[in-house]
């Protein structure tokens, strides 16, 4: 797998699963096999849960986790306020904290769509400059969402390779839980019908034909909902359009005409909005950044020939007046010293009599 279809599998997970209410369905959905996640269900309240802001890796920017958030655990103010009551009576002194405030644990999600013998170093940094650095150290509980072709199971990695079985026994400082999404038991027909199809076109990525019809079945279901998917379709058909090879695309496109009945596009035309959009936008900005360029240059030199044009005329009318009245001025001064009445100065030069004295 390239680098540039690992980008583009992380990008389409984030935008799937960034949204609060489908990472929630798709740990509900784990959960059902999943032991420890149940358990952490019972523990946290799902309808809380929200995105750690700006904590997110985004492609062509360095960050923390594909996605990161905080949820807030089932009672908890009342937990805190026994346990701050606990603390007192301990004490012989009330607690002065601040009853009201909510528990909190931290989720990372963390998507790998080929085995990674480093991710491990991965979720320790994650984990310091989101959980620990940016929301106030509380405790958390990283997922790792797996969709590949290869078998992998992160959670039987030693973490120190070459050690003692002692040291492998050293933990890490929060629960880490696995989710294979591309073996992950599955009933298409009764799961949320959008995490359905997001669920299927990663698996057909390396199993075309073999979630062909978990894709059709889950894309005929969200568009019979009510809700205008419209956008999320066309990502998911964009997605596709640059994983799969040309002969998977023909036959994914030959399943999708109900798109097109329903108002929707077809990968290819999906694919040219997007590249239209994006080109409209480059071209726009290109085209204004070179137009103002251009504008101002023109505005410039047309601006700075019209006003050296005009600041001539104007210099040369100013100073042609100033030079007449100095001359004037000189020629009275001379009279005056010659004794000629200010009479006959005022009449030769054109100065008045004022102007005459001051000389």
């Amino acid at each position: 797998m390239t680098n540039s279809q690992k980008r583009n599998h992380d990008n389409f997970f984030r935008t799937i699963f960034a949204d609060p209410k489908n990472t929630a369905n798709l740990i509900s959905l784990a959960a059902k096999n999943n032991p420890n996640l149940k358990e952490l269900l019972s523990l946290i309240n799902l309808e809380t849960l929200q995105e750690i802001s700006g904590a997110a890796t985004r492609e062509g920017a360095s960050g923390s986790g594909d996605l990161t958030f905080k949820v807030e655990i089932k009672n908890s103010a009342k937990n805190k306020r026994r346990n701050h009551s606990l603390a007192g009576n301990e004490k012989g002194s009330n607690s002065e904290s601040d009853h009201s405030d909510q528990l909190l644990v931290g989720l990372i999600l963390e998507h790998k769509s080929y085995r990674d013998s480093k991710i491990r170093n991965q979720l320790l940094k994650y984990y310091f400059e989101v959980m620990h650095q940016k929301a106030g150290n509380i405790p958390a509980v990283a997922i790792i969402v797996y969709n590949g072709r290869d078998k992998w199971n992160p959670l039987k990695i030693k973490p120190h390779l070459g050690y003692p079985e002692f040291f492998q026994k050293v933990g890490l400082p929060f629960r880490v839980e696995f989710i294979d999404l591309g073996r992950e038991q599955v009933d298409f027909s009764n799961l949320d019908p959008l995490l359905a199809l997001a669920i299927a076109a990663m698996r057909m990525v390396f199993d075309a034909y073999g979630a062909e019809k978990y894709f059709k079945t889950a894309l005929r279901r969200l568009l019979k909902s009510k809700q205008n998917f419209r956008s999320i379709v066309e990502e998911i058909l964009v997605y596709l359009r640059g994983m799969l090879p040309e002969e998977e695309k023909e036959m994914i496109m030959d399943s999708l005409e109900v798109i097109q009945n329903k108002g929707y596009v077809s990968i290819a035309d999906a694919d040219y909005n997007r590249g239209f959009s994006a080109g409209e936008e480059k071209g726009f900005s290109t085209g204004f950044s070179k137009g103002e360029e251009k504008g101002f240059s023109t505005g410039f030199s047309e601006g700075k020939a019209e006003g050296f044009l005009d600041g001539k005329a104007k210099g040369f009318s100013e100073g042609e007046i100033k030079g007449i009245t100095d001359a004037k001025c000189e020629m009275a001064k001379a009279m005056l010293m010659e004794g000629i009445p200010i009479d006959k100065i005022k009449i030769i030069s054109g100065l008045s009599e004022e102007v005459i004295l001051k000389l």
